[in-house]
């Protein structure tokens, strides 16, 4: 398995936040695409930066929490029931 490397100048925690998110990700079988989650969760947090947060574990929460929705739905399974 390669492994995408994510970055922001920005904002150091934002990788930290990427590592947290994917960790979990694989950790709890919810990732199917790997290159799909890696480019989601990425700009997810880039997002994130942009808009200004700082905390590395609300960032990794609100990218596993997007990513559950966005791909839930995608695989037709209800979004809410994760």
């Amino acid at each position: 398995m390669a492994r995408l490397i994510f970055s922001d100048f920005r904002q150091p925690a934002a990788a930290e936040a990427y590592d947290i998110a994917l960790d979990f990700l694989w950790r709890t079988g919810a990732v199917r695409d790997e290159f799909a989650t890696y480019q989601f969760l990425a700009a997810e947090i880039s997002r994130m930066v942009d808009r200004g947060q700082t905390s590395r574990l609300r960032m990794a929460n609100l990218a596993i929490s997007a990513h559950q929705r966005c791909f839930a739905t995608v695989e037709g399974r209800d979004p809410n029931i994760v």
